[in-house]
């Protein structure tokens, strides 16, 4: 039984191996390409470069394709929405779970539907010209929108596993409802904090069709809008391409890979009350 049990992990290891290498191949061909000559890179192949030109490429790439004001403006914008989306949607979810109303329980529901509801650009660029947001304003607000049912059903859930004992602890101690949510029940909420973190961070730095529509200025463009726009330039180097793709995709990479630890415990701590 023992050595039917290892057999079965073992061809399980080594089948979930085999799809980790596949998974690995699209991204090792993108680093692996990014520092190649352009005739090289062009063959598009998994070969390792006959002559090294990292440094060339991304010299290259960083002067010409506006990155650094692309990493600026992701970094504004990102940071802003990300913040906006933690505030607001953990102190919603905390409202909305500890109130049992019949008012909550449709502002909830309301909520979840940004899920599933679509995003309507075309009218959404109407209310933002109508109400004279500004294309970065409007940006921040539509990406904080899109991305905050999401992070409102993290919160949610989470906090159906907090008990509602510290509340009433917190006021008869005295504290006001900010100070117990911020002092008390928000400290509690780590784990599924920096799950909402990672989501929405990954989720408003990668994004190109709602960038697209409102940052349409080269000088507004995000990092992810950098590599259409040097993609219309540079059509056919790819070896710049591949560093621009690189360069976009390192900080999320670097955040995921320092957080990642937190994912799995925000996602799951809700799921069961406790």
């Amino acid at each position: 039984m023992n050595a039917k049990m290892k057999m079965k992990k073992s061809v399980s290891a080594a089948v979930l191996w085999m799809i980790s290498l596949v998974i690995l191949i699209p991204l090792y061909l993108v680093v692996i390409n990014s520092f190649k000559s352009k005739a090289e890179a062009a063959e598009m192949n998994l070969s390792l470069p006959t002559h090294w030109q990292a440094v060339k490429n991304y010299i290259q790439m960083i002067a010409e394709g506006g990155v650094l004001t692309g990493f600026k403006n992701s970094i504004v914008i990102t940071c802003l929405c990300v913040t906006i989306i933690v505030v607001f949607a953990s102190m919603s979810a905390f409202v909305l779970q500890r109130r049992k109303t019949k008012t909550s329980g449709i502002l909830f529901t309301l909520f979840l539907t940004g899920i599933l509801l679509p995003l309507q650009i075309i009218p959404t660029i109407f209310l933002c010209n109508f109400l004279h947001l500004g294309s970065y304003l409007s940006a921040i607000l539509v990406l904080t929108v899109a991305n905050f049912s999401v992070a409102f059903f993290l919160y949610s859930g989470f906090l159906s596993s907090v008990p509602k004992d510290l509340d009433e602890s917190a006021i008869i101690d005295g504290a006001g409802p900010l100070r117990m949510f911020f002092q008390i029940i928000f400290p509690l909420l780590k784990p599924v904090t920096v799950t909402v973190i990672i989501v929405s961070f990954m989720s408003v730095w990668n994004d190109f069709g709602i960038s697209i529509y409102f940052l349409n200025s080269s000088e507004n463009y995000t990092i992810s809008l950098t590599i259409y726009n040097f993609f219309g330039i540079h059509n056919s180097d790819w070896q710049l391409i591949f560093a621009n793709v690189v360069a976009t995709s390192i900080p999320v990479v670097a955040l995921y890979l320092f957080l990642q630890r937190y994912i799995i415990s925000g996602m799951t701590s809700g799921s069961v009350k406790g």
